[in-house]
């Protein structure tokens, strides 16, 4: 890139979410050759009373209430990025379209827009480069009367139609921003071949791995997570993603406890526990659900399995899904059985069990537990390190630096 540039990124997610996944990921990539700010998404009233105790609700009090200390340096660890935290916005999710919800709609966002005002000013930002991330419905796109806006960037994450909390305004929304956008990211194939005929601007950006985080933990004796210190020598069979109906095989994943009792099924990540309840997995006696962990934790829960598996529904909803968790498991040089999701899996066809039946799946877990080897890891390493975040860092660098001279 010819020259440091200030990239907003508006996210779905906040920064500190267990789940924030490549949002934060592009932020500190990004960060590395850029002077990069990262609007969180806003508190609701709702959020502000449904999860008060929570401390991460807590500790940004000050902001969201009374719009003070709303700007946080957050060091990498070889660059920083600045957070800023919206005051509190009013819940409309619930709406249906029309005028009611475009009324309060814009209240919210003129509440997000004018802590994005604070921190142009605070930070004498000149000119900039937008990226929503996957949120169209509010703040599609930026325009700050103090500050020149160099291009509007929309990232898709997965199908918006699908998704229980963005599906009622969402859709309509998504497709007038893809309409007048300067450039679109969409992360999974499924996704662009959908998407492309509204918007030729569109570019594949799957997902990555942070591959020097992952490898130095792989590579150095790290001390095993304090839930699985009394596993023992038991073999362990390991899912590291969100528990839903949406997603998951209830009915594969209880069939891999049953069919390897001798082994350890341990499932990490955000669960719905009526979905635990519903399907009778609290009961299975070789299941361990140990909930969210930080993602600094884990290189180290993975490092304790054995095989990585990814037991989703092959339905529409993740044939629009490219999991990150699959390149994390290859940068940690463990075996993956995986249901055929997604065409997104094609290319990982040489170093992934991907498995067409229940039966096949099954049998691959048993497969690559007893074929691993120095050279399977040394397949997989060199295909996670080739997906790197620091890769795709350089080409969206290179896009957004081909755009603007092209415009100019």
């Amino acid at each position: 890139m010819s020259e440091k540039r200030t990239i907003i990124i508006y996210s779905l997610m906040r920064w500190d979410q267990p789940m924030a996944g490549a949002s934060m990921a592009i932020a500190r990539e990004l960060s590395k050759t850029n002077r990069v700010f990262f609007i969180d998404r806003p508190f609701s009233i709702k959020d502000l009373f449904k999860s008060y105790e929570d401390f991460s609700v807590r500790k940004r009090l000050k902001a969201i209430l009374f719009r003070r200390n709303q700007f946080l340096t957050v060091q990498t660890g070889f660059s920083n990025f600045v957070v800023a935290t919206p005051g509190l916005t009013i819940p409309i999710n619930f709406l249906p379209p029309g005028i009611i919800f475009d009324f309060f709609n814009a209240i919210n966002t003129w509440i997000v827009k004018s802590c994005i005002k604070n921190m142009v000013k605070k930070y004498q930002i000149k000119e900039y480069i937008f990226i929503n991330y996957f949120n169209p419905v509010m703040i599609p796109t930026l325009k700050i009367s103090k500050a020149q806006n160099l291009m509007n960037i929309y990232y898709v994450v997965h199908d918006i139609r699908l998704s229980k909390y963005m599906q009622k305004h969402g859709e309509k929304a998504q497709e007038d921003l893809l309409a007048k956008t300067d450039m679109v990211l969409v992360s999974s194939k499924h996704q662009f071949k959908r998407l492309f005929r509204q918007s030729s601007r569109m570019h594949y950006f799957a997902n990555a791995v942070d591959y020097s985080f992952f490898e130095n933990a792989r590579t150095k004796e790290i001390p095993k997570p304090y839930d699985l210190l009394n596993i023992g020598q038991t073999k362990v069979i390991m899912f590291c993603g969100y528990l839903s109906s949406i997603r998951i095989d209830y009915k594969l994943l209880k069939l891999v406890c049953e069919t390897y009792p001798q082994y350890l099924v341990v499932i990490i990540g955000t669960y719905e526990e009526k979905d635990l309840i519903y399907h009778g997995l609290e009961q299975i006696p070789n299941l361990i659900i140990l909930g969210n962990r930080r993602y600094e934790s884990m290189p180290s829960y993975i490092k304790c399995a054995h095989v990585t598996i990814i037991p989703y529904l092959c339905n529409e909803l993740n044939q629009s899904v490219y999991p990150m968790k699959l390149n994390e498991y290859l940068a940690m040089g463990k075996p993956v059985v995986s249901t055929h999701f997604s065409p997104d899996l094609d290319s990982f066809a040489e170093v992934v069990y991907i498995s067409s039946s229940y039966q096949e799946f099954l049998n691959n877990i048993e497969i690559a537990l007893h074929e691993d080897s120095e050279i399977r890891i040394s397949q997989r390493l060199k295909l996670a390190n080739s997906n790197n975040w620091s890769r795709r860092a350089d080409h969206l660098n290179f896009l957004i630096e081909q755009f603007i001279q092209h415009k100019s």
